[in-house]
């Protein structure tokens, strides 16, 4: 797919539960074929940290303005690559609900969304979230 080179007018490309991985990412990410996507949804796909940094920091993807990573594993460090991304300026829809990110990661995308980084950021909500630090030592569960 990534190397289908009839594939370069493409402007959405749609993968729900392909199961393709942080591989599969890394692949779309380095791939040329895709620098005229404009929405990527890639729900369902068991993509973690190390395929959303590829996606940040893709200079293929700076088209893209929809971004879709629902149920996955992303955890804070992919969430913070996509709120510092410098590759994804036109990004105005991320969804990242339904993954592993907790307080940081929400907290670097919502500070991206405050910079008008993101017009729509779809996140779990934080006070959905227990953290230690949120309980005394003592305190037993």
């Amino acid at each position: 797919l990534a190397q289908s080179e009839s594939l370069s007018k493409l402007r959405r490309l749609s993968l729900p539960n392909n199961s393709i991985g942080d591989e599969g990412a890394i692949s779309l990410a380095n791939s040329e074929i895709f620098k005229n996507l404009k929405e990527l949804e890639l729900y369902g796909n068991v993509i973690g940290d190390e395929g959303v940094k590829a996606i940040a920091e893709s200079n293929h993807f700076t088209r893209l303005q929809k971004l879709g990573l629902y149920g996955n594993l992303v955890e804070d460090e992919g969430a913070m690559a996509i709120a510092q991304s410098k590759d994804l300026k036109k990004l105005t829809y991320l969804t990242v609900s339904a993954n592993r990110i907790r307080k940081d990661g929400i907290e670097a995308l919502k500070a991206a969304k405050s910079r008008a980084f993101l017009c729509h950021l779809y996140v779990d909500d934080i006070e959905d979230f227990a953290y230690a630090d949120d309980y005394d030592e003592d305190e037993e569960d």
